[in-house]
């Protein structure tokens, strides 16, 4: 057995293989990862696999010796065959176990290993390659396809292989018994191999392509979920779902073709078996007329070349899994094989000392998905060591770029970057990463503890060296009030923390690796000015003995530089310090005039919800949500104690919600396709009684060898041979009509179910998004991953379960019909086969669920921060966490085999113990003269044949459990009633009765619904004068974004006597939400763009109004940004796409564009929330002015939150927030003249 994954194989060595053909894998590629333990596995697998398979061709052997009997009466024989056939059962018993065991394990053991190649090898791929990959989709694949690699080389495989030799074996021992028969049989056998032979290239065929289609609409919900107050805020829900349908809609298309064209030639292969039955047994009666041959061997051939026949149709079901298997691996493989030109894993150069001299030279650089444009253009400069650099810019001219280039994120398209004269290329990556410690303006914090997110810096660090790094990030204070101080949980992307405390984390993560390189990319942006100045003193301290690369927009931050560098357009346009570049009065000297008043810059913190104080009582309540004790990220022990855990836990334990009959509920889901289901349910019934009449036609053989005078013989054999033929035309028929008709239901109610889960989703209240079980990793994992799993109660798997039960109820009649004694006798074996069932049902126990949604969230984390991840150099981090929390541990993994294989073992021996019985007490029952050899052959074959089904229906009871788990999951949110709907309220006419602006806060009180011991308004009033700009100030935490909030109805207040909010005279708790956001214009600090166009986000303002949005009224809305000069200096102009999360886009040109697609609606209410906090200065100057203009324009109402002295000043009032109060108010000039709280905001020392 394997100790690990980490032991078993070298991963680094196998990453580094590159396979030319990766794209077109072929099926025993799949196994090119596999150990040679586990090739063994597979080896012995698919050998006892062949060994089951030939015992059916040997009890057929058996059987024919019985029918000679039969013809030549004689009870001798029979204990002869009883003894045979005991003796094959046992054989059968320990070969399947072997078989099964072997199989499952091997498969299980290569899923493992391909998903820990997957995730490991995704993070070893470039930043460029990132930039056009979707993280939606390459998370299905992590998930789904993964599952089908396993399913493809698990059991499937070993039936595949059974299935064959069922058929190799009949043909041989056929033709060894009665060539001329065997090869008249045989001559009826190419329109099966056509077929199978089609059905793999249409299967692979048409999966890709559907995967791919589901990928799409698995990023759409991915960046949506994530983006959810950016959707809500501009009324985007059903734009959203509608892309997301759209992309389901192609993915149905293609899944119905397939499924019908499956039927379609499943059901011509199973008619072909007819014919030959047909053919064969017409010809045998003639050799037998003519003395060539006897019934025994006639039989033999028949039954040879009947199950052979038979079990390829049925190996036609398991090839189906092939192509899926084959169809994923060919997205996996490629990726997993492939060598990224930045790569980790190359080795190089390491220096003895790194003195911190960087050398541009001649760069020029354009990014992979924007190649029309040049970034950076013969950009040359040298950073000498110890040196402290400044670069500044307008947005977009290639300031964060050079950041890039120094962490090697991209390499350059001409010219070189050296590091003490060493080409950077040279080096190697890994350890040059560690020499660098980098804070970025948006700080991405990863759950687990705050200690745990500080040791990511260096993840040998000692508490005390944390604790050391904190206090130089001015961070220590606030963690050591939190009552689980450094042990504190802290959610993914640092939910429950203001960002200004993430961002000191963050400091303190770069800090706490002493780098040689300090890049600090507009590193204090989201502190107050108390706290930014207290932190730059913090990293003036820290750029001692280091070199240090700074982008600003603001040039207080910089000016003590040793040089500073004037980027435009991607080139060098001045260097010197802040006294020579004012000197020189240049491009510098007026973004410097231009921006803010360094000295008198004081004011209020960023985007806050909560300070010091209340966020202490927030994380005491997520600590004590998520579990107490030891936690040790690290150690990727943190089960109990993660946001992942309890939301895979939610998938899996809904209490009394588990009585509710999940069946029943997805059937009523697929209720607009009950005439599809009902055409669908009455073929596969047809199906059914069809094969139980053929028990009924197969064992009229038995009765006409019986017949001595040849014209009747003949007669009737042609007669028979006719009903063959009818029920070949019949099965084709039923069968294609069987796979369009629950195609089309099947297909439907996956693109249903998804679409009404998104919607229903996108229905809920902002607090629903906030528990942390619906985080958007785990919320896409249940749209990727469980709604699939319906389908194994629905669409052709309910037909072959309907088909398979009918089947058997009628070959139970007919049994009985034809002897109950042996249909008695039959029947006592099916308690074995319901017990094997029942005890392969219980052996998914939901682990694999969990572990799925561990995997899904973890990917999640890591994939959507993945240059934080690259910066940190904590990819074998994540790769651990992955492998102790999401892969099951090898003990899991054979516990499980180990129970499928007993199970395996009992199904494909019972028939061959069930023959000896039935034989052994027909043998008595004839001696009694209660029953003929006649009627025990049409009993035993009509049970059996029931057994055999029941049989396969139970092995669907895994999958069946499977989508029982996962439709309590769906059900569970789509029954879930939001506490506030967004169009649920009055819809006032805005033509009689306009919008005018007015806001009054009445004693507003409020909790946030997870953390409602925590009061963060505590009774808050402020009348909001019609028309005026008013600016919320005051110290972390005080609530002025939570008012933001509660205006948009993100939130309800706390209700009481004499409170709440008024809008213009009426109660907003009367308004529905949907119709307040209409009138509401938003800009935030941290802009969320969408995966679209810049046409697109900008019209995105406008989704309430229909028809297409004037390309006018967009140009205008960028012109009042700032936008549209950078947009028309694009190749593509408007319909540049933006990338996820605008990730082509730079910070300011991001924040433009929100801004254009706020003012696009014209909005009545205007909420800025630093809405200029990511803008360079001469860019944030031009767009203040214009945000000035909007909140002058007409009677528009505007509220502001912002913290740079210039926002606040060209504000009509100013309220200063204290505890959730407003403790002052009145215009700027008048409360600096008072001297009081919004005075002391900006004397802070």
């Amino acid at each position: 057995m394997e100790k690990g994954l980490e032991g078993s194989f070298d991963s680094a060595s196998i990453l580094s293989q590159k396979d030319d053909k990766a794209d077109h894998v072929g099926y025993f590629e799949l196994l090119k990862y596999a150990s040679t333990f586990e090739k063994l596995l597979f080896a012995i697998g698919v050998l006892t696999s062949a060994v089951v398979g030939l015992s059916g061709p040997i009890s057929f052997v058996f059987f024919s010796d019985v029918v000679n009997d039969f013809i030549n009466p004689g009870l001798k024989e029979f204990q002869v065959v009883i003894e045979r056939m005991a003796i094959l059962g046992g054989a059968t018993f320990v070969v399947a176990y072997i078989q099964m065991f072997c199989l499952q394990l091997c498969a299980r053991r290569q899923a493992k290993r391909i998903r820990y190649l997957y995730f490991t090898s995704v993070l070893r791929q470039e930043p460029a390659w990132f930039d056009q990959q979707n993280v939606g989709t390459i998370i299905t694949r992590l998930t789904e396809g993964v599952d089908k690699i396993e399913v493809g080389l698990g059991e499937k495989a070993g039936i595949f292989v059974q299935y064959i030799l069922i058929f190799v074996g009949g043909i041989v021992i056929g033709y060894t018994k009665n060539w001329e028969l065997s090869l008249v049989a045989t001559a009826v056998f190419p329109p099966v191999v056509v077929a199978f032979a089609a059905l793999g290239m249409i299967t692979r065929k048409f999966t890709v392509k559907e995967r791919m289609a589901y990928s799409k609409a698995n990023a759409i919900a991915g960046e949506v979920l994530s983006s959810v107050k950016t959707v809500f805020a501009f009324e985007g829900q059903r734009r959203e779902l509608n892309r997301y349908a759209a992309e389901l809609s192609a993915a149905e298309k293609l899944g119905l073709k397939r499924s019908t064209l499956f039927g379609f030639v499943v059901g011509a292969s199973d008619s072909s078996i007819y014919i030959l039955m047909a053919v064969t047994f017409w010809y045998g009666i003639k050799m037998l007329s003519n003395g060539q041959s006897n019934p025994g061997d006639i039989i033999l051939v028949v039954m040879a070349m009947l199950f052979g026949g038979a079990t390829i149709g049925q190996a036609f079901h398991h090839f189906d899994y092939f192509g899926i298997a084959v169809g994923a691996a060919s997205e996996i493989f490629p990726v997993i094989d492939r060598v990224p030109p930045i790569d980790k894993f190359a080795g190089g150069q390491r220096l003895e000392k790194v003195r911190g001299e960087i050398s541009f030279e001649e760069v020029s650089f354009t990014y992979p998905t924007r190649q029309d444009i040049k970034v950076l253009n013969k950009f040359t400069w040298t950073i000498k060591p110890g040196q402290n650099v400044a670069i500044v810019g307008p947005s977009g001219s290639g300031k964060s770029t050079v950041v890039q280039m120094i962490q090697r994120f991209y390499d350059t398209d001409e010219g070189n970057v050296f590091i003490d004269g060493v080409d950077i290329r040279d080096l190697d990556l890994s350890w040059w990463r560690s020499q660098i410690g980098v804070v970025s303006q948006e700080p991405v914090l990863f759950a687990g503890t705050i200690a745990e997110n500080i040791r990511l810096g260096r993840q040998n660090a000692t508490q005390e060296e944390i604790e050391a790094a904190a206090k130089v990030a001015r961070a220590h204070d606030f963690i050591s009030k939190l009552p689980e101080a450094y042990e504190t949980f802290v959610a993914e992307g640092g939910g429950g923390m203001s960002g200004g405390q993430k961002q000191r984390i963050a400091i303190a993560r770069a800090l706490i690796r002493d780098p040689r390189i300090l890049l600090l990319d507009e590193a204090t942006s989201a502190l107050d000015t108390k706290s930014e100045k207290s932190v730059q003193r913090a990293l003036d301290a820290a750029k001692q003995g280091r070199t240090t690369v700074i982008v600003a927009h603001r040039l207080s931050t910089i000016r003590d530089a040793d040089v500073i560098i004037v980027v435009d357009r991607g080139s060098i346009v001045e260097t010197g310090t802040h006294e020579e570049l004012m000197a020189k009065k240049g491009i510098y000297a007026k973004l410097a005039l231009r921006g803010l008043r360094e000295e008198t810059e004081k004011g209020d913190e960023s985007d806050e919800d909560e300070d010091d104080d209340d966020v202490v009582k927030i994380l005491e309540t997520a600590h004590k949500e998520h579990g107490k004790g030891d936690t040790s990220m690290l150690e990727g022990d943190v089960d109990a104690k993660t946001v992942i855990s309890s939301l895979a836990e939610s998938v899996i334990d809904f209490g009394v919600e588990k009585k509710r009959n999940v069946f029943v509920d997805v059937l009523r889901m697929n209720k607009p396709e009950k005439w599809y289901m009902v055409l669908g349910c009455l073929t596969s019934v047809l199906m059914g009684v069809l094969q139980a009449s053929f028990v009924i036609v197969y064992t009229e053989m038995y009765d006409i060898f019986l017949e001595s005078d040849e014209a009747k013989r003949f007669s009737r054999t042609s007669i028979l041979c006719g009903v063959f033929g009818v029920l070949a035309f019949l099965r084709l028929l039923f069968y294609t009509l069987n796979g369009f008709a629950f195609g089309v239901s099947g297909e439907r109610l996956t693109k249903r179910c998804r679409t009404m889960l998104f919607e229903t989703m996108l229905k809920q209240e902002v607090g629903w998004y906030d528990e942390a079980e619906n985080q958007p990793g785990a919320l896409t994992g249940r749209l990727a991953a469980d709604v699939p799993m319906l389908q194994n109660v629905s669409g052709r798997r309910l037909g072959s379960i309907i088909e398979m039960l009918v089947l058997s109820i009628a070959s139970l009649f007919i049994g009985f019909f034809f002897s109950w004694q042996i249909a008695l006798v039959s029947l006592a074996y099916f308690p074995i086969l319901a017990f094997a069932g029942a005890f392969e049902a219980q052996s998914w126990t939901g682990e694999v669920s969990r572990k799925s949604v561990k995997g899904a969230s973890l990917a999640h984390e890591a994939f959507s921060a993945v240059k934080t991840v690259f910066s940190l150099q904590i990819e074998d981090y994540f790769a651990k966490r992955y492998s102790d929390q999401a892969l099951l541990s090898d003990r899991q993994i054979v516990k499980g085999v180990a129970r499928y294989g007993l199970v395996s073992a009992i199904a494909n021996s019972l028939m061959s113990f069930e023959f000896a019985g039935v034989f052994y007490a027909g043998g008595k029952l004839m001696e009694q003269g209660q029953v003929t050899l006649l009627e025990v052959f049409r009993s035993y074959s009509a049970v059996s044949f029931a057994a055999s089904n029941l049989g396969y229906t139970a092995s669907f009871a895994p999958d069946a459990k499977k989508a029982s788990k996962a439709a309590e999951a769906i059900f569970q949110v789509l029954n879930r009633q939001p506490e506030l709907l967004p169009d649920e309220g009055e819809f006032p006419d805005i033509n009689l009765h306009p919008l005018q602006g007015s806001i009054s806060f009445r004693n507003v009180r409020f909790r946030y619904p997870t953390r409602r011991r925590i009061p963060v308004l505590k009774g808050f009033s402020y009348d909001v004068p019609l028309g005026k700009s008013v600016a919320l100030v005051g110290q972390s935490g005080c609530g002025k974004s939570t008012i933001i909030q509660l205006v948009q109805r993100f939130y309800e207040p706390s209700k009481h006597a004499n409170s709440g909010i008024i809008l213009d005279g009426m109660d907003m708790s009367l308004i529905a939400p949907n119709w307040i956001r209409r009138q509401i214009g938003v800009v935030s600090q941290e802009p969320n763009l969408l995966d679209m166009t810049i046409r697109d986000n900008i019209a995105y303002g406008l989704n309430h109004v229909s028809g297409e949005v004037p390309m006018e009224a967009i140009i205008d809305a960028a012109k009042q940004a700032n936008a549209h000069n950078f947009i028309i200096g694009l190749p593509q102009q408007y319909d540049t796409p933006v990338g996820p999360r605008g990730s082509q886009l730079s910070g300011g040109q991001k924040q433009r564009v929100a801004i254009a697609r706020a003012l696009v609606r014209n909005p009545r209410l205007l909420l800025l929330d630093e809405a200029t906090a990511a803008l360079d200065n001469e860019s944030e100057q031009i767009v203040q002015a214009a945000l000035d203009e909007a909140m002058k324009k007409g009677d528009r109402t505007t509220l502001v939150v912002a913290h740079r002295l210039t926002t606040v000043e060209n504000c009509d009032l100013v309220v200063v927030l204290e505890g959730g109060r407003a403790v002052e108010s009145g215009s700027p000039a008048a409360l600096m003249e008072a001297k009081g709280a919004y005075f002391a905001l900006h004397n802070t020392a």
